[in-house]
């Protein structure tokens, strides 16, 4: 394993408690820097104060497993808006983004738990058609305008190729149930709100 694998799942749980520690500040605290304040403190508490033993990142790893680099994307996406008024991610971008992750999420993982002989994960660690597939991708972004989604789709493949997970595969790098459930939600929200403005026309 590279020096460097314990980085990038390190990044995950500060990002993770940055983002559940931001959601009170971010709805009910209007001061820019009292709001950054607040969620330093509580950034800190969760990773430095010790519960059973163990600390608040720490058990958050435990339940959730090493975030993938597209977590971590969306995440510090969410970081930027509430805490900077920042779009880190293009809205258009963001939302394509989500709906890809949900569409591929639905149907990976219940074929990776067995619903068919076919298992999708096997082919992450032998990733030459999936890196193929995500330089086209990001290649096409590029060409359409969408720089960030083009940077956004290689980012994987870089700590891949660098190994700064424990995992080997790259769909490790790529998709978690974190970040599935967080696009299902995201999609569904947008899906409805499209239909409340529909209806009202």
């Amino acid at each position: 394993m590279s020096g460097m694998s314990g980085v990038l799942p390190y990044v995950g749980q500060v990002l993770l408690l940055a983002v559940l520690a931001s959601v009170i500040p971010g709805r009910f605290v209007n001061d820019s820097r009292l709001r950054l304040g607040l969620v330093a403190v509580l950034l800190a508490l969760g990773l430095f104060l010790p519960v059973s033993g163990l600390t608040i990142a720490q058990w958050l790893r435990s339940v959730t497993g090493d975030l993938s680099v597209l977590t971590l994307v969306i995440f510090s996406s969410i970081l930027a808006q509430r805490l900077f008024h920042f779009n880190l991610v293009a809205a258009h971008s963001k939302k394509r983004l989500l709906l890809v992750v949900a569409v591929v999420g639905v149907v990976f993982y219940p074929l990776a738990l067995g619903v068919s002989a076919f298992d999708p994960y096997h082919l992450g660690y032998a990733a030459v058609w999936m890196s193929a597939l995500l330089c086209l991708a990001s290649i096409i972004a590029w060409l359409s305008a969408k720089r960030d989604l083009s940077i956004i789709l290689l980012l994987p493949l870089i700590a891949y190729n660098l190994h700064l997970l424990e995992s080997s595969n790259l769909w490790d790098y790529l998709l978690d149930p974190i970040l599935l459930v967080y696009a299902l939600v995201r999609s569904m929200a947008g899906i409805k709100f499209s239909d409340a403005k529909g209806s009202k026309r």
